[in-house]
């Protein structure tokens, strides 16, 4: 989004810029447990893509990419050929395992985005009824899966029947191994009473159950899905080099490794044999890269593993902080939370 906002610029001129999704509304990621246990409100996270584009000037066509063309440089989506000189892409299907047997039909998505809405309704629609302690499991154990562990907790913590929280992820970790966050994480999970299957990944879900591969099953009222996001079968099967997952492999400037004209971030790429980016440095660092490329110069690059600080929601009116020395779970890390992501909203919301 801020990509397409910053190429509408005046500055930016004799470039047409258009947006291809299906989406009309978008929602900030970073709000997602947040709007689970109701910190935030839906209007609070939303971000209307149709006005945003039309502030911007850019033309918005509402379908989901179906094809790549490299050698027509061509996008396919819907009915229209968008023709294309540079093409950026951050776009993520449905979340890694979704096609597992019972998935879509007993568990709660977290990802896209825009189904956060839904998801919100379904828990309150699922709690009503169940007089005794209620069992949630949360698939997936990264930012979005610990963050969602910590606002169920909360929630159950606060109604009258209390109930258990368990996360299942097919990593030994949550977070992976280099979050600056993680064993703090694991400290205040376990404070909390979340429970944990680590190693352990998910075969099949069941009304009130979530099978594991080890044969073991996990009693379930509530299943959140919060797996990475898969990025959309259009771009595996474009002839862009892609890892086993179907992400983009980049390089350091964030354009796809064969030099195609095809910038790639978030979820569908891939950065390997560099230092990983914030979600901040990515996003500038794509800027500057497609910028340059129109401008016929070449781009200037970013160092990644820049520190900042890691915040996390604990669900509880405070977050987790972590930044070098500092180590805290605090009202006022949540105060900071709350600022950056309401602030990130209102960046697209302006008029």
């Amino acid at each position: 989004m801020r990509l397409m906002r910053s190429l509408a610029k005046p500055l930016v001129r004799g470039a047409e810029v258009v947006l291809v999704t299906e989406e009309r509304e978008s929602y900030n990621p970073a709000m997602s447990a947040g709007l689970l246990r109701g910190a935030y409100s839906i209007e609070e996270a939303r971000i209307d893509l149709v006005s945003l584009s039309e502030r911007a000037g850019v033309r918005l066509v509402p379908h989901a990419v179906s094809q790549i063309d490299l050698n027509e440089r061509v996008v396919l989506a819907g009915a229209e050929r968008i023709p294309f000189d540079l093409c950026s892409l951050d776009i993520v299907g449905w979340p890694e395992g979704a096609d597992l047997p019972g998935v879509v039909d007993h568990a709660l998505p977290l990802r896209p985005v825009s189904a956060l809405p839904s998801v919100r309704a379904a828990l309150d629609e699922r709690f009503v009824g169940i007089d005794r302690p209620i069992q949630c499991v949360v698939v997936g154990g990264g930012t979005t899966g610990v963050e969602a562990a910590f606002a169920l907790q909360r929630l159950l913590r606060d109604s009258s029947r209390g109930g258990v929280v368990t996360i299942v992820d097919g990593a030994e970790t949550i977070l992976g191994d280099g979050s600056p966050c993680r064993d703090l994480a694991r400290q205040g999970l376990e404070r909390a009473g979340v429970c944990f299957a680590l190693g352990s990944k998910v075969v099949r879900v069941a009304r009130d159950r979530v099978m594991l591969a080890s044969g073991a099953e996990l009693p379930a009222d509530v299943v959140l899905w919060a797996t990475a996001g898969v990025p959309p079968r259009a771009i595996a099967e474009s002839g862009l080099p892609c890892d086993a997952r179907g992400r983009v492999r980049v390089d350091h400037t964030l354009r796809s490794s064969d030099g195609a004209p095809v910038w790639a971030a978030g979820d569908c790429a891939v950065l390997e044999g560099q230092d990983a980016r914030s979600e901040k440095e990515e996003s500038t660092q794509l800027e500057r890269s497609v910028r340059a490329a129109l401008d016929g110069a070449s781009p200037r690059v970013l160092r990644g593993g820049r520190s900042e600080p890691c915040l996390l929601d604990t669900g509880d009116g405070r977050a987790l902080v972590e930044w070098g020395a500092l180590h805290a779970r605090a009202r006022w890390g949540w105060w900071i939370r709350q600022r950056r992501d309401r602030r990130f909203v209102a960046e697209f919301q302006r008029r």
